[in-house]
């Protein structure tokens, strides 16, 4: 037998307490008066042995008492040898390790390091261990089925060669996608498994544990009850950080500063001890390498109390139109104290206006399409006759194109052409005369439309918000048209046009917005205009944010942000220049390597370095006056969240949590000894599984009752007491 705690056992020498007590002599207890010697001297009596013993089982039943309390506290268990089956079920440990920004910190790498090589060093040779890396993603360095086909003595060396090849990047942490990519390798190799019975299945974490750790994920995922999560929480000794974000400015600018001035907030962490930090703005060349060309401006002192924020305006003398770089200093960590500006991207929005309206009278459509798209120059509504050509070079230009009247058959040509090659064109209803326009463009006949009868006035209803062109509106602070009355519409069919959406529809039932499919293009039609006459849609706060919606709709503002964060999807090519068929766009990462587009791909994903990423578009299309332009790549603002998250909430997503320095092994393996870690683990199992304690303490409780029941047999008086007595 062996004992889990064995020191415990020294307790075994209170048992000298109950055999000092017994030696003790006392006084007589029953004392008889006389009355003929109530004068003389009372003397006590003279005890000739003073060392012999009384009540000698009452004796031993208390020292057995004491005995096994000490024995159940050492925790008894017996040592059993492991049989072929018992050996075969180790356990399944899947080693997680944290590779986000936040592990960029001083000292928090290398000792996550050694916390992993320690739990290689515990695996056992009948555990199946896999080992994961993660930060915005997870990723499997070592699976499963790797760990099992190498040799049992070389496994943890392997692994500890590939865990030496890691590094920190510089992604955000999604610690909840993690966890749940870790379970369901868990849960997968043990069904494909059908050799290795079921053992302990167990996620070794090993994270900084930082509060910036997205557990989205855990909240739509039932945790598996056999799983447990093992916390190796690395702390850093520097607590002191601040770190940088851009905000966006939607308020006017101030007097003598420009609007595309930027804002930084600069957040102090609630366990800093330090307040006082300063900034350096430098203007960066876009098509040098990271760390080159860049030119020192003014800087700036700010002051942060531990645990808030303060907002800071770009320096007076900074060149906006530039790419920037803003340095932090004056706390402990730097891995997020640089944060990168792209100039704002000024592309110039090219609209067809096909109709007659004067563009002076706000009488007329073409008075609020101008005004929509701004009037400083930055973009150009050219408005032709429906009756006056067009050219193929003025529909190749364009961003949008708005039809509001009939057209000519050139133009019909043209414009059927752009449809079918996979544009976006707008047709407006403004007469029911309009409908023959429908009609070429569709190349349906006998198409009819007439005027509605609205009464005083309709309203939009069953608006289809889960369509592209109105998700922006899916928000319900943005999504109430309800405001917005129309005097006037034209009734048409949607039947009688093949493939049509209905986009939204008037309260009396009557179609507002429909989108046709023509060719691969799609043909939007509203039966209503945005002109006094007929509605107040281009008074209201919806109608600038539709007509954007329409250009991103036809991907034309498709480069228009300039900020992301590691790890983003940039949409760089949403659909090819036209004139370019097999032209490739081309991207200058921040380390000066270049990435190419080709056709078919729309999105760059290499964005695993913060930065400023130049994008150079291919010749030819709408976009050749500016085929180069810039964004900037920047740390996620979560991941500067360094204060320690508390371990519960992983807990409260109903995760198994297992504390980190107990590691179970399902069955002690035949030779080992007390001593090492995996062994210690095995007894503690072992112990766990037997619980001997339990039936120590009900023998306890027996000798008690046997002692209470004997302790007041032998105190009891005798008949020849009582007799004395009465």
């Amino acid at each position: 037998m062996s004992f889990l705690y064995p020191l415990l056992l020294a307790s075994v020498a209170a048992v000298a307490a109950p055999i000092l007590l017994h030696m003790i002599r006392r006084h007589t207890r029953n004392r008889v008066t006389f009355s003929s010697l109530m004068f003389l001297r009372t003397t006590a009596p003279r005890f000739r042995h003073r060392s012999r013993l009384e009540h000698i089982t009452l004796l031993v039943l208390r020292c057995i008492v004491l005995c096994l309390l000490a024995f159940a506290f050492a925790r008894p268990f017996l040592l059993r040898a492991a049989s072929v089956d018992a050996v075969r079920a180790g356990r399944r440990i899947v080693l997680l390790i944290d590779t986000s920004a936040s592990m960029r910190r001083t000292g928090v790498w290398a000792k996550a390091i050694d916390e992993a090589k320690s739990v290689l060093a515990d695996a056992g040779p009948a555990d199946r261990l896999c080992v994961m890396s993660f930060d915005q993603a997870a990723r499997t360095q070592i699976g499963f089925k790797r760990w099992q086909a190498m040799d049992p003595a070389q496994r943890a060396s392997v692994a500890a060669q590939e865990l030496s090849q890691l590094s920190p990047g510089w992604a955000a942490t999604n610690l909840g996608q993690a966890l749940v990519t870790a379970a369901e390798a868990i849960e997968d190799d043990d069904v494909n498994d059908e050799q290795q019975a079921a053992g302990v299945h167990q996620i070794v974490l090993v994270s900084d544990l930082q509060q910036g750790s997205n557990l989205d994920a855990l909240l739509a995922y039932e945790w598996p009850q056999r799983t447990e999560l093992a916390v190796k929480a690395i702390a850093c000794r520097d607590s002191a950080n601040a770190s940088l974000q851009w905000m966006a400015d939607r308020d006017a600018p101030a007097p003598g500063r420009r609007k595309d001035s930027p804002k930084i907030r600069v957040t102090n962490s609630s366990d800093s001890d330090k307040d006082h930090f300063q900034l350096r703005w430098e203007s960066l060349s876009p098509f040098a390498p990271e760390g080159g060309n860049a030119a020192s401006a003014q800087v700036t002192d700010v002051y942060v109390a531990p645990g808030h924020s303060v907002v800071v305006r770009a320096a007076a003398d900074a060149n906006q139109a530039q790419a920037m770089r803003v340095v932090l200093a004056g706390d402990d960590q730097d891995f997020d104290n640089t944060l990168y500006l792209a100039p704002a991207p000024q592309q110039r929005i090219n609209a067809l206006y096909l109709g007659s309206d004067e563009p002076d009278s706000a009488t007329e459509m073409l008075y609020y399409v101008r005004r929509a798209f701004g009037t400083d120059g930055t973009s150009q509504v050219v408005r032709r006759p429906g009756n006056k050509s067009i050219s193929a070079g003025d529909i190749k230009a364009a961003h949008i194109i708005i039809v509001t009247e009939l057209v000519n058959g050139q133009n019909l040509a043209l414009l059927r052409q752009h449809l079918e090659s996979g544009g976006v064109l707008l047709l407006v209803l403004k007469s029911a005369e309009t409908v023959a326009a429908l009609s070429g463009l569709t190349s349906i006949g006998d198409l009819q439309s007439s005027e509605a009868d609205a009464g005083r006035y309709a309203m939009l209803d069953r608006i289809e918000l889960d369509h592209p062109l109105l998700k922006p509106f899916a928000d319900p602070r943005f999504g109430d048209f309800t405001r917005i009355h129309f005097w006037k519409h034209r009734r048409i069919n949607p039947a009688d046009c093949p493939g049509a959406r209905v986009l939204a529809r008037f309260d009396d039932g009557d179609p507002a917005w429909l989108e046709i499919p023509v060719g691969k293009g799609s043909l939007l039609v509203w039966t209503s205009g945005w002109h006094p006459a007929d509605s107040d849609l281009a008074l209201s706060s919806k109608f600038v944010p539709l007509l954007y919606s329409t250009l991103e709709y036809g991907g034309a503002l498709a480069r228009h942000q300039s900020q992301y964060f590691t790890g983003d999807s940039v949409p760089v090519a949403q659909s090819s220049p036209a004139g370019a068929t097999d032209a490739a766009w081309q991207i200058r990462r921040p380390d000066a390597s270049i990435v190419r587009l080709d056709a078919g791909r729309q999105t760059l994903t290499e964005t695993d370095l913060p930065g400023i990423y130049t994008v150079t578009a291919p010749a030819g299309g709408r976009d050749a006056e500016s085929r180069v332009s810039a964004f900037a790549v920047n740390l996620s603002a979560d991941e500067s969240r360094t204060e320690p998250m508390p371990i519960e909430e992983l807990e409260k997503k109903g995760v198994l949590l297992k504390p980190a320095s107990v590691y179970a092994a399902q069955t002690l393996l035949p030779g080992t000894s007390p001593g090492g870690g995996h062994a210690a683990s095995g007894f503690r199992e072992m112990e766990s599984q037997q619980k001997l304690w339990r039936w120590v303490l009900a023998a306890t409780l027996a000798m008690l009752l046997i002692e209470t029941w004997l302790g007041g047999r032998l105190t009891r008086p005798g008949p020849e007491s009582k007799e004395e007595q009465t």
